[in-house]
């Protein structure tokens, strides 16, 4: 049983202190775990150039052309895992931008990878910590994180709180540590019967994803901002709830349904570029031949 425990913020930071026990628990259940830094790593930006998701739409590979960093070192040892603990540091309301530059390359995790990680599912969770009740938008990216670094994952906890804005602070709450221990035996149980392993962490609003941040689409209805499913907001008995048909939740955006509709998008989109790649590069010498750029 192999757990990789991910570090996105600071040595021996608030979420380092609690990915480490998580860890710690997981160990008393047998598993080897190991810890990565992204701070020890070099991992590029993407530079949006789209080759992976063509290549992807277009039946090839579709991994990323971006070399010479540590970003396929990386993401092999998260497709070789069994169980995958990710934390980051939430700056202003979301989590921090060394995350956000992994999650961004990570598109271009090619076929090959994806369909390896979907054949043996991981188990994964996320902590995410901040220094106020700024924390809203965490929760869904530390989501797609897991589920676009390692697709098919068994999201199985999640744990997200404010409040802890001075270096190592969480140590003054037991409360805290202790609910580290329990998402990291979370892991390490459902590594162990993955076919039956369910999300058991705070629930949200979203019965698919848990997440509790909405996009109104109408009167009363209303989509999931994270996993894209549509459904009817009711009140019942003082409660907002979020109901779905099981039509609806099969469009979720990181289902297998989901995915493929969005690689259709794509699919098209570039074919609209292509088909009128003429008009484009006329229209494009405007653009071109604007502006003073300017440089340090």
């Amino acid at each position: 049983m192999k757990i990789l425990g991910l570090s996105c913020g600071r040595k021996n930071g608030n979420n380092e202190i609690l990915l480490k026990e998580a860890l710690m628990e997981a160990e008393k259940y047998g598993a080897d775990c190991e810890l990565i830094r992204l701070s020890d790593l070099n991992i590029k930006q993407c530079t949006g150039c789209e080759s992976c998701m063509r290549g992807l739409v277009s039946g090839k590979n579709g991994e990323c052309v971006v070399k010479d960093d540590d970003y396929t070192w990386i993401m092999d040892k998260m497709t070789e895992t069994d169980g995958l603990i990710l934390a980051a540091p939430i700056f202003d309301i979301i989590p921090c931008g060394r995350l956000i530059t992994l999650l961004n390359r990570a598109l271009g995790a090619g076929k090959e990878r994806r369909q390896k990680c979907r054949e043996n599912p991981k188990v994964s969770a996320a902590i995410a910590i901040g220094g106020s009740d700024w924390i809203n938008m965490a929760a869904p990216l530390m989501q797609i994180s897991l589920t676009n670094l390692v697709k098919g994952t068994v999201i199985v906890d999640r744990l997200v709180r404010g409040f802890n804005t001075a270096p190592s602070m969480v140590l003054l709450d037991e409360e805290l540590l202790s609910r580290a221990r329990l998402l990291g035996s979370r892991v390490a149980k459902g590594i162990t019967d993955t076919e039956n392993a369910i999300y058991e962490g705070d629930r949200g609003v979203c019965p698919v994803c848990n997440c509790s941040v909405l996009e109104p689409i109408g009167k009363t209805q209303a989509m999931c901002a994270f996993c894209g499913v549509k459904g009817e907001i009711v009140i019942d008995d003082g409660e907002l709830k979020f109901d779905c048909s099981e039509e609806a939740k099969s469009h979720d955006r990181f289902g297998l349904i989901g995915e493929k509709e969005h690689q259709d998008d794509i699919r098209n989109a570039n074919k609209k570029a292509l088909e009128n790649r003429e008009y484009i590069k006329e229209k494009l010498k405007i653009y071109s031949a604007y502006g003073k750029v300017v440089r340090p």
